[in-house]
């Protein structure tokens, strides 16, 4: 399989991405089932609600992802997040290729904060991104690719 993202113009976020997966087919179930396994990996965080509905916007019909989240945490580590990732990727028996698609994918966001603020990577703290909705993002997406058997090809 071969998917082609261009978000050059108007960006994406992980929302709208996993959202779109959901749309060509992800079984939306196994995903809401491995993000809701995954939460406690990221104590403090708790989500309240997850679920995928078609919507119709302009006369185009998509998916969208409803999340309603707790969270009592303003700030965490980028290892501890990337921690929670791994566990959750590890948890939910994903391919080897997937768990390395989601290492990759908060690998390049802690590095990412490091250059922007100039610190070491060990030593990067996430304010927005240490929210459970990065987990959400990073772990949906891993599942829903998985499902679609993209790392197989």
């Amino acid at each position: 399989m071969v998917i082609v993202i261009d978000p050059q113009i108007a960006g994406i976020s992980g929302d709208m991405l996993l959202s779109s997966l959901v749309n060509l087919g992800a079984d939306k179930n196994k995903i809401i089932e491995g993000i809701a396994k995954s939460q406690k990996f990221l104590p403090g965080s708790t989500i309240k609600k997850i679920d995928f509905q078609k919507i119709q916007k302009r006369g185009i019909e998509s998916t969208e992802l409803i999340l309603e989240i707790d969270e009592d945490v303003s700030a965490r580590k980028g290892i501890e997040i990337k921690k929670a990732i791994l566990d959750s990727v590890d948890e939910l028996s994903l391919s080897i290729k997937a768990k390395i698609f989601a290492e990759s994918c908060i690998d390049t966001l802690i590095s990412s904060e490091s250059k922007i603020h100039g610190v070491s990577e060990d030593t990067v703290h996430f304010h927005e991104a240490s929210s459970i909705d990065t987990l959400v993002d990073i772990v949906g997406i891993t599942i829903a690719l998985d499902n679609l058997k993209f790392f197989e090809e």
